[in-house]
């Protein structure tokens, strides 16, 4: 399947590979925090990327873990605590003294904050987001906050991405995945874990032929930007933007 995949011009990059801050710049605040965020912009990332998942109250909220007890000050499922139990926790992360009053924010308070320009890739964590009424969620908010052109959505459930394709609203989708060496060809862009693409030294050259778009599973890029400069790829994950961009440009000025 040819895919084409056409980057927003505002995005699209001739000098190096697109930055997607992961869970903000959560090398120097605790992530997914509208504070790692906002350094993540700051820093000069191109997109940013952050964790949904479901509250018992059905607020969508942005985290990664299942509990929050290593992100936060507090204990328990998120599934099993309200929005306002969440409210009442500090973040807790990198640098957390910095930011005494950094707290989990609802995707809503997230959508609310960023400019109209600023483009985010959400992850689906599970068990959410594999029944129709959770896609609904989540469009719902992205239309409410007129953000359905500069979102991309990325799970490693198919489900989870099938279910957003069946709203019937056009939205980058991207699969990850930790084992499978190939490509899949069902989605538009994929996020090999980095391993993978050394165990088969084709699969960006696969990709990009298809028209997908190849985003490593890589938080930490730097030691390995010359190898994913040489394969062209088109996106690079980040847990410090500023780092991967200065060494990124150093490379290039080699």
């Amino acid at each position: 399947m040819d895919y084409q995949v056409q980057i927003p011009p505002d995005l699209k990059r001739d000098d190096r590979p697109i930055i997607l801050a992961h869970r903000g710049c959560r090398a120097q605040a605790p992530e997914n925090t509208l504070a790692a965020f906002q350094l993540a912009l700051d820093q000069g990332a191109d997109v940013l990327e952050t964790d949904l998942r479901i509250t018992r109250d059905r607020v969508m909220v942005c985290i990664h873990d299942a509990t929050v007890d290593r992100t936060t000050d507090g204990t328990g499922p998120v599934d099993q605590l309200t929005w306002t139990d969440i409210k009442q926790l500090r973040a807790r992360g990198n640098n957390d003294a910095a930011y005494p009053e950094a707290k989990i924010p609802s995707f809503d308070e997230l959508l609310a904050t960023l400019g109209q320009r600023t483009y985010l890739a959400v992850e689906l964590k599970l068990p959410a987001f594999t029944q129709p009424t959770d896609a609904e969620l989540l469009i719902r908010a992205l239309e409410q906050h007129k953000a359905l052109e500069r979102v991309l959505v990325i799970s490693f459930s198919r489900q989870a991405l099938n279910c957003v394709e069946a709203m019937g609203v056009s939205i980058p989708l991207a699969l990850m995945s930790l084992f499978n060496p190939w490509p899949s060809a069902r989605y538009p862009m994929v996020g090999p874990w980095w391993p993978l693409l050394y165990l088969n030294p084709f699969y960006v050259a696969i990709s990009r032929r298809r028209g997908q778009i190849c985003c490593p599973l890589d938080p930490t890029p730097e030691p390995r930007l010359s190898f994913y400069l040489k394969r062209k790829v088109e996106a690079l994950l980040s847990d410090n933007p500023l780092l991967t961009l200065e060494k990124l440009k150093r490379l290039a000025n080699r």
